[in-house]
């Protein structure tokens, strides 16, 4: 009797060990991009090549998270995902982040090398409905778990709090099956409030200490009224078993 062959998790083994020392994944050169030259830009055509399967990649990351969002509802009447926004890298965010990093300004380069190039925010109510979250993304079988960093338990020095994760998504295409990185953040809308005005008000030239000591503050003050408001919710819910959903 002729064994049978594991195609998938071949696959996935086969990317696991393309994973460099941070566990980042580099994805095959498979597009046809012009051989790289000394110019300091992407060509836009090339940019187009580029992003097209990392945008399908994120489509169906977002289609698969509003699915689980209504599932979960419809287990434990509940929302735990408040909104999801996703975005493509745009063309000169890719250059400048290439150039941040001293490596060549070409789309390789870009496949190679950034795990951003798609991206979507969870924005979700509570700590604990991220974690619920998580662990349905975790039980997805077809996605890939490519790197993961826990900002909530273990915030940065400035304050800033989220749980981020790259995961690999299975794109399909006439050359076959690959998986394209996708950046997903998880936040609560606290967290998100945050790393708004921290972004708006800090985000370029140098912060004086006093501004970054107060966003450390308030990170804290947040997470207090979000734990306050999250008791309220569960004495509410206490009292009232058919307490409405959000």
């Amino acid at each position: 009797m002729i064994a049978k062959k594991d195609f998938k998790n071949d696959y996935k083994n086969d990317i696991l060990k393309e994973m460099n020392s941070e566990g980042i994944y580099e994805p095959p050169k498979t597009l046809s991009f012009v051989s790289p030259s000394k110019i300091n830009h992407i060509p836009q055509e090339e940019y187009d090549q580029l992003v097209e399967p990392y945008r399908e990649a994120m489509t169906r990351l977002e289609v698969r998270m509003n699915g689980l969002n209504e599932d979960y509802r419809k287990k434990y009447r509940d929302y735990p995902i408040h909104n999801i926004q996703a975005r493509i890298k745009s063309r000169k965010s890719i250059e400048k982040k290439l150039d941040s990093k001293s490596l060549p300004i070409t789309a390789y380069t870009a496949k190679d090398n950034l795990t951003d190039i798609a991206g979507i925010r969870v924005i979700c109510y509570f700590v604990e409905d991220i974690f619920s979250i998580l662990s349905l993304v975790k039980a997805q079988t077809d996605l890939l778990i490519l790197k993961e960093s826990d900002y909530i338990h273990y915030p940065k020095e400035s304050g800033y709090k989220s749980y981020h994760m790259v995961l690999g998504i299975p794109v399909y295409r006439i050359e076959g099956m690959q998986y394209y990185p996708v950046e997903i953040q998880f936040r609560t809308l606290a967290m998100d409030l945050w790393a708004s005005m921290e972004h708006r008000i800090c985000y370029k030239g140098e912060t004086p200490d006093e501004t970054t000591d107060a966003f450390r503050l308030y990170s804290g003050e947040l997470s207090e009224m979000e734990r306050r408001m999250k008791h309220l919710l569960d004495e509410i819910r206490r009292d009232n078993p058919q307490e409405p959903m959000q």
